[in-house]
């Protein structure tokens, strides 16, 4: 289980291709993991509490292997979530998470750049991910946390992480697993690109930073229902109700049927039932 602290960003994670160790050390980076929660060390970080294992009983190698969608199918486009807790009757905000999905150039190669911001909250977090243009595999990750920074960057299997924070400085090289999920906008671009139905399930990988430290936690995507969502605006739409789940953490994602859009997310927290609603 991981705290409310764990660094995270994710959702659940962090990487990009080893195109330069010197490049990549030069960066500073804060820790991490995928997934939105709060309270979050970053954007990024996701929050694991005292629930029961989501995944008991599933043996992982009888997962579907996880497929990568085709990003050429990607958009760019931007996107707000109003952010809140829910505590029995108490709901409490807790500010907004901005994404943007714009078209970006590396060195001449092309690239998908996802960029988060959340604000409205003592300590703003962002987070900048660079994701291949052809099947959206990590390529580049900088992330800040208040003063705290990370830095990494992937290659097909691993990843160079460079991080920064008020306990110091530490870089490293680790295995990158397939399938792995690292910032909220990741995996809401990626869930809204899978071709969802009935029976739909595959598995996939949460990559967490608890004290700069990866986990790797092996989960699944499943189509759980279909259901009719009410929208701020109050038009209501038919979405399936993906869940994400790996070890302690079951997220629901809410995704509309037709030009399919996350529009809403929730998870269960200790401090109450999160939830990110997309505003008109």
């Amino acid at each position: 289980m991981t705290s409310s602290r764990a660094v995270r960003p994710l959702l659940a994670a962090l990487l990009f291709v080893m195109a330069g160790s010197r490049l990549a050390a030069a960066q500073e980076l804060p820790p991490l993991t995928p997934l939105d929660a709060p309270p979050r060390a970053s954007s990024m970080v996701l929050r694991i509490d005292a629930v029961p294992n989501a995944l008991s009983g599933v043996p992982v190698e009888s997962l579907p292997p996880f497929e990568r969608p085709n990003g050429l199918l990607l958009r760019p486009g931007s996107f707000v979530y109003h952010l809140s807790t829910r505590r029995d009757t108490l709901v409490t905000a807790l500010g907004q998470r901005a994404v943007t999905v714009a078209e970006a150039n590396v060195a001449g190669v092309p690239y998908w750049l996802i960029v988060e911001t959340r604000t409205g909250t003592p300590v703003v977090t962002s987070d900048s991910l660079f994701l291949a243009r052809s099947d959206l595999s990590p390529a580049r990750w900088t992330a800040t946390n208040g003063k705290s920074q990370l830095a990494a960057s992937f290659s097909r299997d691993s990843m160079f992480v460079a991080l920064q924070s008020y306990q110091g400085r530490a870089s490293f090289v680790s295995p990158l697993p397939t399938g792995a999920l690292l910032t909220p906008g990741m995996v809401e671009r990626i869930v809204e690109l899978l071709p969802l139905a009935t029976g739909f399930r595959t598995g996939a990988t949460i990559v967490l930073f608890e004290m700069g430290t990866p986990r790797v936690i092996p989960a699944e995507l499943v189509v759980d229902r279909e259901e009719r969502c009410e929208l701020p605006d109050k038009t209501t739409v038919d979405c399936w109700v993906v869940l994400l789940r790996g070890g302690s953490l079951e997220e629901r994602l809410w995704v509309t049927k037709e030009n399919p859009r996350v529009v809403k997310t929730e998870q269960a927290t200790g401090a109450g039932l999160f939830t990110a609603v997309l505003q008109p």
